[in-house]
């Protein structure tokens, strides 16, 4: 990989899994999916699509919660915001804490607003930025075919009562900085996020006050994406 192409991908770390915290008190702890979820058996093929069934997604809303756990720092650094999907428009993240930024994600581009700046990266620009940035997106609209072209899938547990999906990269260039994104949930809702990054360094980002589809009104949608 090109150092320019790690850059992109490592912005997208940046942008997607909240590395613009700061250090903070843990987040209190909610309800967790069970600790030997995934040291179970792994399933594959087919078999995952009733997880990938309940996902598909035309709105969601929720708040974040997000803890960044870095090797050399004794605690982990925080934020919390709200996250928007729309299936024709993307992922809009908004950070409320530690200081106010936002990431609007769309099939075509990163585009990263703070304070009066913004800063907007075309994904085509590389294939493994593209691919990584797209990965949530892309299980709301619950395509597992598009997923499974770059990345390797794992179903851990079942969708009837807690699940775990766990992405791991399929190319060389990919693999050198993610380790695997691992999303949890229970039957049909989404519950929180971990990316493991080859350096050591993971982020745990848990989702509250979901709603989804018709539950999310047009003014929310136009209001978190704003102008394109």
């Amino acid at each position: 990989m090109t150092a320019r192409r790690a850059g992109w991908v490592a912005l997208a770390l940046a942008a997607l899994a909240g590395v613009r915290a700061v250090a903070g008190p843990a987040a209190e702890a909610g309800d967790e999916p069970p600790a030997s979820l995934l040291s179970g058996e792994a399933i594959h093929g087919s078999a995952i699509e009733p997880v990938f069934a309940h996902l598909k997604l035309d709105r969601l809303a929720c708040k974040f919660s997000e803890q960044k756990h870095i090797a050399l720092l004794a605690r982990p650094l925080r934020s919390t915001g709200t996250i928007y999907f729309a299936r024709d428009k993307g992922i809009a993240r908004t950070t409320v804490t530690p200081r106010p930024e936002q990431v609007v994600l769309t099939k075509t581009a990163l585009r990263i607003r703070k304070d009066d700046r913004t800063e907007e990266i075309p994904l085509d620009k590389s294939k493994d930025l593209k691919a990584f940035a797209l990965i949530f997106p892309t299980l709301l609209r619950g395509d597992r075919a598009e997923i499974a072209e770059t990345f390797e899938i794992e179903l851990y547990g079942s969708d009837r009562a807690w699940w775990a999906l766990a992405f791991t990269p399929r190319s060389d260039s990919l693999r050198a900085l993610v380790r695997r994104v691992v999303v949890f949930g229970r039957k049909g809702e989404i519950v929180s996020l971990e990316v493991a990054e080859v350096s050591g360094d993971t982020t745990d980002t848990h989702l509250t006050d979901m709603k989804k589809n018709a539950d999310v009104p047009d003014a929310e949608i136009a209001a978190a994406f704003g102008a394109p």
